[in-house]
């Protein structure tokens, strides 16, 4: 019997899991194979200002200049990025500027230049500059090479003072808002293909208009004034803005590229492609087509721990920067094009909302421009043929609101074509997926500049931090394959990127240019021998003595077919000294080609030793783990067994030596050399105690092994009288080995050992196995929590630990230990917590009784109720006072009367009987005649199980 007065203890143990499974090599960062911090110094020239504009010229004998346009003046340097002339633009109006004074004088005040256009011509050695300055006039510099070296000749204004008027001025080309140009030549002409950003104020005066064809005079002064153009409405001018980025030519046909409202009062920004004929001079075939830059997130599902990737569909709305090249034919393939069509490769972001501003969010789509003729071509037969749906012409910013005609029988012997000529937004869009498959978030391209190297095309692209990319273009692949990633050291947005002949790159930012060679800046980001000699061969890289390096650039042995393996860490770390223990060995470079199939793998290749023992290699359990999230991850395993015989291992420390010799391939690099780790030891563990020491022969009892090294190895089984003992857990670094006693033939002793890899260490004592427990009561038949409860059965000590344990309404409770057995027959349990919503509430359940396991478990129905509750007794200081006479003494209580019917409660005053009466609220007694009070009064205590 328990005194509700006194606090109880009790001990709540919980099954450990098993571990989570066999242990796995640590996975290797992609990251770390590359060191994209590495400085690069590139040859540059300092502008002292901020460029504004790049022009590379190079001529058919391999002479090489760069044109260097800041704000008043343009430079000329040399291949080599020395400075060799300097030629004054402005202030207009300026005693320095002598080119100024070619151009009709300004009756203002002096006048900056800022660079808009520096252009070259395609046929003939001259430069093209345009500025701010005069309405946006042009001049022509004439070139010559003289010895190897470029120099400007001769410098035309073009300008004429008739033919110019603020309503129409053939030679007001450039925008102060920005305009891009392509200039075409023919065999009698050049023509400029312009297309300005402008608003209401540039308009009224001397405007650029927004897309116009201007032919240069033969005279040099000057552009003809019969140009045709098309130009924003008035009405549309200061609310939407065409923001020209990007024009090129090619065949018959001059491309412009704009970000521009979706429509008229729209303030969503998506980007066009303009294309405009060759062959003539009116615009009428003028055409737009939408381009559409996104990733797909449905292209790209994955799985991580069993739920989808929350990825999003994004749309990158904004064009940034574009370049057109052929691409190399593995990218070719990916596309369904030849390797002799030409690309248009373009830079996009995701904009802000409402906002043509860019996020740094990017991708890289590429459209075939044979297939972006095709959709024009295929959208104009759709606004002409008869039998389409009602369509617009579109470029209502531009012309009167129209509708296609839908009055041409394309299958007519003899066709109309009037329908063909009128500018026209061909109703479609040309949809592309992100090369990068939306891997570029954080990052906001600026520049682009592609190239086929080999079959590999290759992308140099431009960030908003000064940072240069250079990537391997390829469709949607899942990973980015970065070749370098380097700091110009300027910190702002890479301006341009262009290219020359001799496989140069000049790219732009701040005030400076830098030249860069086609293959990258250098091999020293490649931080590993297998990462550097999978580098694309064109980037010339190998192994010099433990870094990445070009040829010219290394002092020793260069290599760039073989690497040696890189051990990073193996398991397990210690040994048992006569053990088969299976060792694997993680890292890199263990193989130079991956194959599935281990029987076609060259096992003669790999050797491995352990200390002073042999290792023989498991080709079926070597190879590598799953792959990771997007490959950011990887590990090579290795996993060989200690071969028996032999020279004996001593105890200590050991190193893992893996030597890798593959055989000569006809591409590509082998592994050759070694690696050695240290850190493994030999020891010899032995089982110091055996917890407990008996259970039940129905088995079930949780057995402990105690000891020094028992974690060693990389296998452990336990045996008692010769049947396996299963592991509960994976052993511990602390010596313990945990595991379940299974069922025996008879009673008494039992031996037990522990078997590692195959060497055998017995316990010190055998385990007792004892007859099997059961359970016929359980008294009382009612409980509340900490309750005490008493099992009656039969051989209820050869069990270690009995638990009970609570189920009811769906809610089991935690597993209570028992105390220890008083006979074979009883034992003592304190009932588990319960939780009750109220204090008045009970609940019919069942009591499990667990017998350390014991087949099968006894179920007793039980009624259980909330802790009773004692209040003091209410007179002063805790003292119930009896007036003389009196002999009946009450204490207050909660929930004792419903325990009352199912539990004995007993109460004493000074230690005897008194015989309560249990009422609803509170329980009274009457004093035992033959107690006598002493003064000091004596203790009242209430007792319930």
């Amino acid at each position: 019997m328990g005194l509700l007065c006194l606090l109880c203890l009790w001990l709540v143990l919980a099954l450990a899991p098993l571990g989570a499974g066999a242990w796995q090599c640590p996975p290797i960062p992609y990251s770390s194979t590359r060191n994209f911090s590495v400085p690069y110094t590139l040859p540059n020239l300092d502008a002292g200002s901020p460029i504004q504009n790049v022009a590379v010229f190079a001529d058919s004998d391999g002479t090489v200049a760069i044109f260097v346009a800041v704000r008043n003046r343009i430079l000329l340097a040399s291949a080599e990025m020395r400075l060799l002339s300097v030629l004054v633009t402005g202030p207009v109006g300026s005693a320095k500027c002598e080119i100024c004074r070619l151009c009709p004088a300004t009756k203002d005040g002096p006048e900056d230049t800022d660079n808009v256009l520096l252009l070259l011509d395609p046929l003939e050695p001259w430069l093209y500059s345009c500025g701010t300055a005069r309405h946006g006039l042009c001049y022509q510099h004439q070139l010559e090479v003289r010895d190897g070296k470029v120099a400007i000749t001769e410098t035309h204004c073009l300008y004429s003072a008739m033919g110019n008027s603020p309503t129409l001025c053939p030679d007001c080309v450039a925008s102060p808002l920005g305009t891009s140009a392509t200039v075409v030549a023919t065999s009698y002409a050049s023509f400029f293909y312009l297309g300005s950003t402008i608003n209401s104020s540039v308009a009224a005066q001397y405007s650029p208009q927004s897309v116009s064809v201007r032919r240069l005079k033969g005279t040099l002064d000057g552009f003809s004034g019969d140009f045709q153009w098309l130009t924003v409405l008035p009405q549309y001018r200061d609310n939407y803005t065409i923001h020209y980025v990007h024009s090129f030519a090619d065949g018959d046909h001059v491309y412009f590229l704009m970000v521009q409202p979706e429509r008229p009062g729209l303030p969503v920004y998506h980007t066009r492609l303009a294309r405009l004929s060759t062959h003539e001079r009116d615009l009428r075939r003028y055409r737009e087509l939408v381009l559409d830059c996104r990733f797909e997130s449905k292209r790209r599902r994955r799985r991580r721990s069993g739920e989808e990737d929350a990825e999003r569909d994004i749309a990158y709305n904004v064009l940034q920067a574009a370049h057109t090249a052929r691409p190399g034919a593995r990218l070719a393939r990916d596309l369904g094009i030849n390797d002799t069509d030409t690309v248009l490769f373009g830079a996009f972001a995701e904009s802000q909302p409402e906002s043509w501003m860019p996020q740094e969010n990017s991708a890289v789509c590429a459209f075939p421009i044979r297939l972006l003729n095709q959709a024009m071509e295929e959208g104009m037969e759709k606004c002409c043929g008869i039998g389409h749906q009602p369509l617009l012409r579109g470029l209502s910013f531009f012309q009167p609101v129209e509708y296609c005609p839908h009055n041409v029988n394309l299958s007519a012997p003899v066709i109309n074509t009037s329908c063909w000529d009128q500018p026209t937004l061909v109703p479609a869009a040309s949809h592309k997926v992100d090369l990068f498959n939306g891997q570029l978030t954080g990052v906001l391209l600026t520049s682009i500049f592609v190239t086929a190297l080999g079959d590999v095309t290759v992308a140099h692209l431009g960030t908003a931090e000064g940072r240069i990319f250079q990537m391997v273009l390829q469709r949607s692949s899942s990973y980015l394959l970065t070749l370098a990633n380097f700091s110009l050291g300027e910190p702002g947005p890479v301006q341009g990127a262009m290219g020359s002949q001799s496989h140069s790159l000049f790219f732009a930012a701040g005030t400076k240019v830098w030249r860069l060679n086609v293959t990258g800046p250098g091999c020293r980001h490649f931080s590993t021998c297998q990462r550097c000699l999978r580098a694309e061969r064109f980037m010339g890289c190998g192994w010099c003595r433990g870094g990445c390096t070009r040829r010219h650039e290394c002092a020793g042995p260069w290599v760039q077919d073989s690497c040696p393996p890189v051990l990073t860490d193996f398991h397990p770390r210690s040994a048992p000294l006569r053990g088969r223990t299976r060792v694997t060995l993680c890292g890199m470079t263990f193989h130079s080609h991956w194959d599935p199939d281990p029987s076609r793998r060259p096992l003669g290749a790999y050797r491995v030793t352990v200390g002073q023992r042999g290792c023989t290699v498991l080709p079926q359990e070597s190879g590598r783990p799953p792959p990771t999230s997007r490959r950011k991850e990887f590990v090579n395993v290795l996993v060989c067994e200690l071969e028996p015989g032999g020279p004996a291992a001593a105890r200590g420390p050991a190193n893992v030596v893996l030597t890798v010799e593959e055989p000569t391939r006809p591409f590509g690099f082998r592994v050759q050399g070694s690696a050695t780790l240290g850190g493994f030891i030999f020891v010899e563990p032995h089982i110091r105690a055996l917890h407990p020491p008996f259970g039940p022969r129905g088995g079930g009892t949780h057995l402990s092994l105690h000891g020094t090294h028992l974690s060693s190895g990389s296998s452990w089984r336990v045996m008692v009288n010769g049947s396996e003992c299963p592991l509960t857990r994976q052993p511990s670094d602390n010596g313990t080995i945990q595991c379940t006693a299974p069922t025996a033939s008879g009673l008494g002793a039992a031996l037990v050992a522990l078997w590692i890899d195959g060497e055998v260490f017995p316990a010190p004592l055998p385990f007792q196995y004892r007859p099997d427990p059961s359970v016929s009561a359980i008294i009382p038949n009612c409980s509340y929590e900490g309750s005490m409860l008493t099992i009656i059965g039969t051989h209820l000590d050869s069990v270690y630990r009995a638990k009970i344990r609570f189920e009811a309404r769906g809610v089991t409770t935690q597993t209570t230990e028992c105390e220890d057995p008083l006979a074979p027959e009883r034992l003592l349990c304190r009932s588990p917590a319960f939780p009750l919503k109220s204090k008045a509430e009970a609940v019919l359940g069942n009591v499990s009784v667990l017998l350390d396991g014991a087949d099968g478990r006894w179920l007793f129905h039980l009624q259980y109720y909330s802790r009773p509750e004692f209040f003091p007794l209410k007179q002063e200081g805790g003292r119930f006072r009896l007036k003389p006479g009196d002999d009946e003494i009450e204490v207050h209580q909660l929930g004792l009367n419903a325990l009352a019917t199912c539990m004995n409660i007993t109460m004493t005053v000074g230690g005897r009987d008194c015989h309560p009466n249990v009422l609803i609220n509170e329980v009274t007694c009457r004093l035992p005649r033959e107690l006598h009070l002493p003064p000091a009064g004596a203790p009242v205590e209430v007792g319930i199980p």
